[in-house]
């Protein structure tokens, strides 16, 4: 088993693969504190919606759909969060306007401009063993800005998914807070279908914190409980998907599966 291990990650795709993975399952999955504490679901499936009219818009302008797919979900995260703190439109109305808009727009520069569609609903399939030592790097600077603003914003960041009024009331700037924290999901989401495709966004992002907030005390707890559980998530998937020749994705994403099926039943054993 040492022996296949070694021999493995002396390939340099391997090698990268396997640190990107573990970057993005230690750091991305901090925003799913975000997403489920914030009910914000539909929205984050709106954003990979979106990041399919952005790859098909990266190709009919002669760009890579991964760049494409980054660049327009991030405009449309920042877009979202500023809809969302004027209040006269419901996150659910928001996250539907986008997600039709974006479908609509993606078929019908697919039907016009004469983009292959494969390569378009590529984004969706994600290739992690196409990993380069820039995409580690690019993970690792995403990762380093997502731990960032959780420890130099904890209080607001905690406050703001606490209770809106009360953080207004002591001079939290929550406007500027939501906003930024729609920023950090796009660019988390962006991150994760630019390297793993949308299979993972959920396997990374989503199921860790919903596992991790079921044992969670605190804030704190919930976000280090949530890396773990992405740690966890990619370095199991990345192994079972090595040793039995396995895809990646879909390893990785039925390990998350199943460590949020444990936490669920150990959590209501402990009920009892």
């Amino acid at each position: 088993m040492m022996e296949t291990l070694v021999e493995a990650f002396s390939i340099p795709v391997i090698r990268h693969a396997f640190i990107g993975m573990t970057i993005a399952g230690a750091t991305l999955s901090l925003l799913g504190v975000i997403v489920v504490s914030l009910h914000l679901t539909a929205i984050r499936f709106t954003l990979m919606h979106v990041g399919l009219l952005g790859a098909a818009s990266g190709l009919a302008l002669g760009f890579s759909s991964t760049t494409g797919a980054f660049t327009l979900v991030l405009v449309a995260s920042v877009v979202m969060g500023t809809m969302v703190n004027q209040k006269t439109v419901a996150a659910s109305s928001i996250s539907g306007l986008f997600m039709t808009g974006s479908l609509a727009g993606a078929f019908l520069l697919l039907a016009s401009t004469g983009v292959p569609a494969m390569q378009v609903f590529d984004i969706f399939a994600g290739n992690i063993l196409m990993m380069t030592r820039t995409d580690v790097i690019f993970t690792a600077s995403v990762g380093l800005i997502l731990v960032f603003v959780f420890v130099f914003a904890y209080r607001e960041i905690q406050l703001v998914l606490l209770n809106r009024e009360l953080a207004q009331v002591l001079g939290v700037p929550v406007d500027a807070i939501m906003t930024g924290m729609f920023v950090l999901l796009g660019l988390g989401i962006a991150t994760a279908l630019r390297l793993v495709g949308a299979l993972l966004v959920d396997a990374i992002i989503l199921l860790p914190a919903m596992a991790a907030l079921r044992f969670a005390r605190n804030f704190g707890m919930a976000l280090v409980l949530s890396s773990l559980f992405g740690l966890a998530t990619t370095i199991g998937g990345f192994l079972v998907a090595l040793f039995f020749d396995l895809p990646v994705g879909a390893s990785a994403a039925m390990v998350s599966t199943l460590l949020l099926g444990i936490s669920m039943i150990i959590a209501r054993l402990a009920a009892h």
